[in-house]
């Protein structure tokens, strides 16, 4: 299937009837699983009406309007173009003699922000798409990006800025601005400044590889070694064991390459260990760098990952202590955007069916979160799996690469799956067996694994034992391991070995902090760390009654923002104000937390019960291990103060959701497991 929902000749363009175009598109569309809706369509219709009477050579208004031949060297039209490597979609890309011509079609006057994203796909296929490279470099092609306003009351005469001046030397300046009318003129300005005739073929244009620059990577590699990223932060704490697992997957790497075998190379750890540390410094180092990708379904974590890199772009360049790769000041933007194309999200790798779109994504994946991949017949990006997510990954890869060696790295996070539809880490080892693929894996990730496969899997011949794959010691600060033991004893039941756990860490100064009020909560919070901290409330997703406290779980706010703005902005995590929920959260740390209890997880019978609240009733969840996996995630966040909210709740009795003796109950469990009130602090820092 190709990846434009329509592509043809000039000629077959101008001669194809309009409605014809619309609903191949309409097709498309419903064949990507994404909702047409009404005035998409009007708009595709009034952009195609515009090309075909800007296009077609036979046409009166193209003759009268025009009276420029060199429309005529126009030879492909491309529409709604998926580049999926980078989750963009372009409505228009036009192939000329000498020319790649980039179209965005708007229904209203546009501003910054629209130019800015008609530049960005146009250097989206100068660094990215390896032909379009390939023959801008040879000064074949220039690429010109258009911005179309197709709904404007005083269109002004589209202008020339010019090609040059930056360091993309075959791309304008800035995109030529035009309305429907005048888009003949901005056709011809740009055809009229090409450098070469030759013209990029279709089918050799559609079919082109992703392939990145050297330069792109440069800047990757040099942002990555001096970004601040909370979410990867290191606190100095011995890195010897994620280094001795870096070595130990990079020779599996090798080796299956120079055997030309299939192998999934299974990478555990507890929250905090390091996993992500391990992917991205395979990704971004090293001899495998042109051949490899990160990919994770963590969302989240790839946004306050691009907007931090993106910050530490722009701190160099005000410094002045050296542009990275070799950038100028003035494409800080495009170029901290385009460094982060090593961080891919999952379902622009598979795309909304599941299967692969023909371009290539490298021989090395590697996929954070790997426990989260969804199970046969599960809804994802709006379309019904036709099988486990990790089988059509592996099936995608032996299309795409029918020869040679094939890997993918899975990071596997114990006890984090915290969707309905996930299948854990076992999803992978169930797929290589479909699939025909080997399995490196250590025997302690293996022991972590459901009985039925540690049985399947520990003698079988497709079995590679891996010297080092499972991360021991979380990284995230000094006593972190210790809270993720007390984390698994309280979400286990075990009250007396949680409290063992707790005074271990009071003997090494610390504690699990419990209150009642949440005021009381944030004070202790701003009194203990430091404003340069970063401390913030989260909470369950399912947590909806927290509402009655001020707290909106199903908001979701910029998680970027929230990670990465200063003390004293409102959209900062230090604001105290905004609650992120564990699937925000996932794969991301603070300084401090406060998790804010409600009743999606109670006491009962002597053990946890999951709710979830329909309407204005709380009913009985079936998914248990759902729900405490989401607090497992939330009470492993913290790097250095953790404090937990419990409400008192409605102590009148009028409230039904939210009985007072319910959360009494959490509360108390918790203070059994060693949690310790906040007025027992000190009340030094």
């Amino acid at each position: 299937m190709s990846t434009a929902w329509y592509h043809g000749s000039r000629e077959a363009f101008c001669r194809t009837d309009c409605l014809e175009i619309v609903n191949q598109l309409a097709g498309r569309c419903a064949q990507e699983s994404l909702a047409a809706e009404q005035d998409q369509h009007a708009e595709w219709a009034q952009s195609i009406q515009i090309l075909m009477s800007t296009l077609g050579s036979g046409l009166v208004a193209l003759q009268s309007a025009l009276h420029a031949p060199e429309c005529e060297r126009v030879r492909t039209v491309i529409l709604e173009y998926d580049f999926r490597r980078r989750g963009l979609r372009l409505d228009c890309v036009l192939l000329a003699d000498g020319c790649v011509l980039v179209v965005e079609f708007k229904r209203s006057k546009c501003g910054a922000a629209e130019r800015e994203q008609v530049t960005r796909y146009a250097v989206s296929l100068l660094e990215f798409h390896a032909r379009t490279r390939e023959a801008a470099e040879r000064r074949e092609v220039i690429v010109v990006p258009i911005l179309v306003q197709t709904r404007v009351t005083r269109p002004r005469p589209p202008t020339w800025p010019g090609i040059g001046g930056r360091v993309w030397e075959q791309m304008t300046n800035s995109p030529i601005v035009c309305d429907g009318n005048s888009l003949p003129i901005a056709l011809r300005i740009a055809i009229e400044k090409r450098t070469s005739d030759r013209c990029i073929a279709e089918l050799e244009w559609l079919q082109s590889e992703f392939s990145p620059s050297s330069t792109i990577i440069d800047a990757a590699i040099s942002l990555y070694g001096g970004h601040n990223v909370a979410a990867v932060h290191q606190h100095g704490a011995a890195i010897e064991q994620i280094q001795r697992v870096t070595h130990c997957v990079r020779d599996c790497i090798d080796e299956a390459l120079r055997t030309a075998r299939r192998v999934i190379i299974c990478v555990s750890g507890a929250p905090g260990a390091g996993k992500t540390l391990v992917g991205l410094d395979l990704v971004l180092r090293g001899q495998h760098v042109k051949d490899s990708v990160f990919i994770t379904g963590n969302t989240p974590l790839v946004d306050v990952l691009t907007r931090s890199l993106q910050a530490s772009y722009r701190a160099q360049t005000r410094r002045g202590d050296g542009l990275v790769a070799g950038f100028r000041r003035d494409d800080a933007a495009l170029i901290s955007e385009g460094a982060t194309f090593k961080i891919v999200k999952a379902h622009h790798f598979l795309g909304r069916r599941g299967s692969p779109h023909g371009q290539s994504d490298g021989r090395i994946l590697i996929f954070d979160e790997a426990q989260r991949t969804y199970r046969k017949g599960h809804r994802a990006a709006g379309t019904v799996l036709e099988r486990d997510e990790a089988e059509l990954i592996l099936r995608a890869q032996s299309m795409t690469f029918p020869d040679g060696g094939l890997i993918v790295v899975a990071l596997i996070g114990h006890n984090q799956a915290i969707g309905r539809g996930e299948l854990g880490g076992q999803a992978w080892l169930t797929a290589a067996e479909r699939q025909g693929w080997q399995v490196a894996i250590d025997d302690e990730t293996l022991m972590l694994l459901p009985v039925d496969i540690v049985n399947r899997w520990r003698l079988s011949p497709a079995r590679h034992r891996l010297q080092s794959g499972h991360l021991l010691q979380s990284l995230r600060y000094y006593r972190n391991a210790s809270l993720e033991r007390w984390a698994d004893s309280v979400m286990r039941g075990e009250t007396n070995e949680a409290r063992q756990t707790a005074d271990l860490m009071s003997v090494e100064g610390d504690r699990v902090w419990l209150s009642r009020q949440l005021p009381e909560c944030k004070n202790f919070m701003r009194r203990k760390l430091a404003s340069s901290d970063r401390y913030g409330l989260i909470a369950s997703g399912q947590g909806r009654r927290l509402a009655a406290e001020g707290l909106f779980v199903d908001r979701k706010p910029d998680i970027a923002k929230w990670m990465l703005c200063p003390e004293g902005d409102c959209r900062s995590s230090n604001a105290l104000e905004d609650v992120q929920n564990q699937y925000q959260i996932q794969g991301l740390e603070v300084d401090g937390a406060i998790v804010c209890w409600d009743l999606d997880l109670r006491r009962s019978n002597g053990g946890w019960s999951a709710y979830k609240l329909v309407g204005s009733k709380w009913g009985r969840d079936r998914r248990i291990d759902v729900a405490q996996n989401g607090y497992r995630v939330l009470l492993t966040r913290a790097r250095r103060a953790l404090v937990i909210f419990v409400p008192r709740g409605d102590e009148s009795g009028e409230d039904d959701t939210r009985p007072a003796e319910e959360y009494d109950r959490i509360a108390e469990f918790l203070l059994d497991c060693g949690a310790c009130r906040i007025d027992h602090a000190p009340t030094h820092r």
